[in-house]
C-alpha cells in the first residue's frame, strides 16, 4: 500500500525499539548489558496499586481534559512540589506526557527550535507535523546546557522576524545528558524566549529526579505568560506503563486549551478512567508517597554517579548529572583508533558495542548531534528496582556513606556494563 508522506518522515522510536530488541535477544538466554533503555524499574508503590484496584470497575469514557478531581490534586501538587500556581483549568492529562507534546507542538504555531542533544521524539513530532525543525547544538564543556548567546544565534539564523512566534522545546533534568539548569540561567534563557515571541515548552518529566546537591526550578516560575510544562507518573514515580501524562499551560489561553483539547478529543477521547482515579493518590502529597520518590532518587542518584566516575577514570569525555538516570559520554579523542575498528559514526560505535561488547546504547545522532560525534546515551537502570529500594530502605546510613559498595551489589548489570566499556576503551589505547 501507499504510505503518506507525513509518515515517511519518521522512524519507529529509538529507546523503544533498542528496549524491544534487547528483550528479544535476552529471551532467547543471550547476555546484554542493557544501557540502551532509561525505564524506572522501582515497583508502584502500595497506595497507588491499592487505589488502582478500587477503581478498577470504572468503564465510561471520562471528560477529554481529565476528571476535576485530578486536576485538583496535581494543582496541590506543584503548589507543594514546585510552588506554581496554577488552576484545574490551565490542566490537562493525558496517556502520557508524549502526546499532550504532540498536541502542544500541533496546537502552536512556528518553526520549533530544539538543542542537541535532547530526547529523540521532538525532532520526529515536528517532522511528522511538516514543521521547520532547528536543533541548536550545544558543547560538552557546557554540559550541554542550552546558553542564551546560542539559543539567541539560533533564532536570528532562522527566525528573525521577532513577530512570528517560535517554539523551543527544553528537557531538564536532561534526557539525554542529566543536566540540569540554576534559576540564574533560566532567567537568561527567559530573557531571550520573551524578547524573540519564543513559546517553552519545558519537558520537566524528570523533576523529582534532580540529585540531592540541586534543586529543580521550573523556568515557567520566570516565563509564566510563555511557558507550558509537561510532566507526569512515568519517571519519579516508576509507572511509566500507566500512561498518565499532564500539560499545563499559561493562564488565560483559552484558544490553545481549545486547541489541544480537539487533538485529544480527536486521538486519545480520554485517560483510562481507572488510571486517573489511581492517579489521584499518585499526585498527593501527604503520604508516604514522596518520601518514596525521593527514596527511589537517591538510589538513581547513587547508581548513575557510580557510571559517571567510572566512565572519567577512562579518561573518556562525559558531564557530570545532576538528575534523571543517564550518561552522554564521548569518544571523539578516540577518532583514529576507532576508524581502524571502522567506526566513523555514533551509530556505528553504538551497533560494534552490541555486536562485539554486548553492551547496549543509543547513539548521539539519535538525539540530534551530528553523526561522526561519537557520543552515545547511556541510561543506568538494568538492575532490580525492588530488592535495590527494599536494600536502601534497610540500610540507608552505610548506602550513603559507601554508595560504590551499595551500587556493587544491588546494580552487578551496570557494574559489568562499565567493566565492559573500560575493557573496549582500553583496548583503543
Amino acid at each position: 500500500m501507499d504510505v503518506s508522506f507525513s509518515a515517511k518522515q519518521i522512524a519507529p522510536s529509538a529507546t523503544l525499539a533498542i528496549n524491544e530488541l534487547i528483550t528479544t535477544i535476552r529471551e532467547k538466554g543471550e547476555k546484554i548489558y542493557h544501557m540502551g533503555f532509561g525505564e524506572s524499574p522501582f515497583p508502584v508503590h502500595p497506595l497507588v496499586r491499592k487505589a488502582l484496584c478500587e477503581n478498577s470497575w470504572r468503564q465510561r469514557y471520562l471528560p477529554v481534559q481529565g476528571i476535576v478531581e485530578l486536576r485538583e490534586k496535581i494543582a496541590e501538587f506543584y503548589k507543594a512540589m514546585f510552588d506554581l500556581e496554577y488552576a484545574p483549568g490551565q490542566i490537562i492529562v493525558g496517556p502520557g506526557s508524549k502526546p499532550l507534546m504532540f498536541a502542544a507542538f500541533t496546537a502552536l504555531d512556528g518553526p520549533i527550535f530544539l538543542p542537541a542533544p535532547s530526547w529523540v521524539s521532538y525532532q520526529h513530532m515536528g517532522r511528522f507535523l511538516s514543521r521547520d525543525v532547528h536543533h541548536i547544538v550545544t558543547h560538552s564543556e557546557d554540559s550541554y546546557r542550552l546558553q542564551p548567546d546560542l539559543l539567541e544565534l539560533a533564532l536570528r539564523a532562522h527566525s528573525p522576524d521577532r513577530n512570528q512566534q517560535k517554539v523551543l522545546a527544553l528537557n531538564y533534568p536532561c534526557n539525554p545528558t542529566g543536566h540540569t539548569f540554576s534559576s540564574q540561567e533560566l532567567r537568561e534563557l527567559s530573557d531571550v524566549a520573551r524578547d524573540y515571541n519564543v513559546v517553552i515548552v519545558s519537558d520537566e518529566i524528570y523533576a523529582l529526579t534532580h540529585f540531592r546537591d540541586h534543586k529543580h526550578h521550573s523556568i515557567a516560575k520566570f516565563y509564566p505568560e510563555g511557558t507550558l510544562i509537561t510532566g507526569g507518573l512515568s519517571k519519579d514515580r516508576s509507572l511509566g506503563g500507566y500512561r498518565l501524562g499532564t500539560l499545563l499551560i499559561p493562564p488565560d489561553e483559552k484558544q490553545l486549551l481549545r486547541s489541544i483539547l480537539a487533538v485529544g478529543s480527536e486521538v486519545w477521547s480520554s485517560v483510562s478512567a481507572p488510571i486517573q482515579y489511581a492517579g489521584i493518590e499518585a499526585y498527593r502529597t501527604d503520604t508516604k508517597l514522596v518520601d518514596y520518590m525521593r527514596d527511589c532518587a537517591m538510589v538513581h542518584e547513587m547508581v548513575t554517579k557510580y557510571t559517571y566516575q567510572r566512565i572519567h577514570d577512562m579518561g573518556v569525555s562525559c558531564p557530570c548529572p545532576q538528575g534523571a538516570f543517564y550518561l552522554f559520554p564521548d569518544w571523539n579523542s578516540k577518532k583514529e583508533a576507532l576508524q581502524k575498528e571502522r567506526v566513523t559514526t555514533s551509530s556505528e560505535l553504538a551497533k560494534h558495542l552490541l555486536k562485539n561488547w554486548f553492551l547496549a546504547s543509543l547513539p548521539g545522532s539519535e538525539f540530534g548531534m551530528p553523526p561522526d560525534d561519537l557520543s552515545l546515551r547511556l541510561a543506568t537502570v538494568d538492575y532490580d528496582g525492588a530488592s535495590a529500594i527494599e536494600s536502601f530502605r534497610r540500610r540507608r546510613k552505610s548506602a550513603i556513606k559507601d554508595p560504590e559498595g551499595f551500587v556493587l551489589s544491588i546494580a552487578p548489570s551496570v557494574v559489568e556494563g562499565c567493566n565492559q566499556l573500560e575493557r573496549f576503551t582500553s583496548q583503543l589505547n
